[in-house]
C-alpha cells in the first residue's frame, strides 16, 4: 500500500511540474530558442501600440521567463555566443 501511494504521489508531482511549463521540457536547442523568442518578444512590446497588445505581449514574455528559469535549473543556459548562430 505505502508504495502504490508513493508511486501516485511521484506521479503526481512529476505531472504538475511538466504543466506549470506548458509541457516544456528544457534541452539545448529549446533553451536558446526561449531566449530568441525573449528578444523577439520584448522588442515587439517595444513598438507595440495597443493596450490589448502589450498586454498579450507581457503574458507571453512571463511564460517565456518561466520557460528560461526551467532552463536555467536543468543547466541549459544560453550563451550570447549561441544566440548568434542561430
Amino acid at each position: 500500500m505505502k508504495q502504490q501511494t508513493l508511486i501516485a504521489l511521484s506521479a503526481l508531482m512529476f505531472s504538475s511540474s511538466v504543466l506549470a511549463n506548458g509541457g516544456f521540457e528544457p534541452n539545448k536547442k529549446a533553451c536558446v530558442n526561449v531566449g530568441k523568442e525573449i528578444t523577439r518578444v520584448s522588442t515587439e512590446m517595444d513598438v507595440a501600440k495597443s493596450g490589448i497588445q502589450k498586454s498579450w505581449l507581457k503574458r507571453q514574455l512571463s511564460a517565456l521567463e518561466t520557460k528560461r528559469n526551467s532552463c536555467s535549473t536543468k543547466g541549459f543556459k544560453a550563451n550570447h555566443s549561441e544566440l548568434a548562430k542561430l
